[in-house]
């Protein structure tokens, strides 16, 4: 949930900066990611108090974000009030008869199974997403992360992450923030690679992964690339 939030407000960073550059190409190219990434996040039905608690928080942070914005109020306090009837008040007064207003079931329709968000969401989302098992193996990833790799989706289950990043990289990098996510914690670090014959800049967000049964099932990794800015400076 936090690296789907995270990356969330990356990008509404980057849009806002793209809008003041008047860059049309990536001002649109990232307005079509955050509606995904927004649906992903309230579509999600918390399984623990932190997800439940950075659901709200995110809710209130956007809404404050756009207080100058009354389309964007409306919408907003709509989305609130809808996790105060999911999570406070889920079948008492008139929550529990209301008849769902136009449109909103494709908004609060629960996009999970068990817990995880649903795989149509997840590919409309044009950053690597991958869940990792306390096996260090594969068990989800999008086609982002498919296509990156070269490797058909299918092919990409049940392997060990290590083939994907390197054994050094992975001792070093990814297992201990992976063994901290798996533990409930939410990792975040920065990397370079080198993909396509060019340096790119990847940031990674781990968050844990909770089945419907609220036990830890593994961690939710969010890759997202940029180019490498120090080589672009330099030359």
């Amino acid at each position: 949930m936090q690296a789907l939030i995270d990356l969330f407000w990356s990008k509404y960073t980057d849009l806002r900066q793209a809008v003041e550059r008047n860059d049309t190409l990536a001002t649109v190219a990232l307005d079509r990611d955050l509606d995904p990434l927004m649906l992903a996040i309230f579509s999600s039905q918390g399984k623990d108090p932190a997800s439940i608690q950075a659901q709200f928080r995110f809710a209130l942070d956007l809404l404050n974000e756009e207080a100058d914005d009354r389309s964007c109020v409306r919408r907003n306090g709509h989305l609130l009030r809808m996790l105060v009837e999911r999570y406070v008040a889920p079948q008492t007064g008139q929550s529990a008869n209301r008849q769902p207003e136009p449109g909103e079931t494709s908004i609060i329709a629960d996009a999970t199974a068990d817990g995880f968000l649903d795989d149509a969401l997840l590919n409309r989302i044009s950053d690597r997403i991958v869940v990792i098992a306390p096996s260090y193996r594969i068990f989800y990833t999008n086609e982002t992360n498919a296509r990156r790799l070269d490797v058909s989706r299918d092919e990409l289950i049940g392997r060990h992450f290590a083939e994907f990043v390197g054994i050094h990289r992975f001792r070093n990098e990814f297992k201990p923030g992976l063994e901290r996510c798996f533990k409930g914690e939410s990792v975040s670090f920065t990397y370079a690679d080198q993909v396509d014959g060019q340096t790119v800049v990847i940031r990674c967000r781990m968050s844990p992964c909770i089945s419907g049964s609220s036990q830890p099932v593994g961690a939710l990794l969010v890759m997202q690339e940029t180019a490498d800015r120090r080589r672009r400076s330099a030359a």
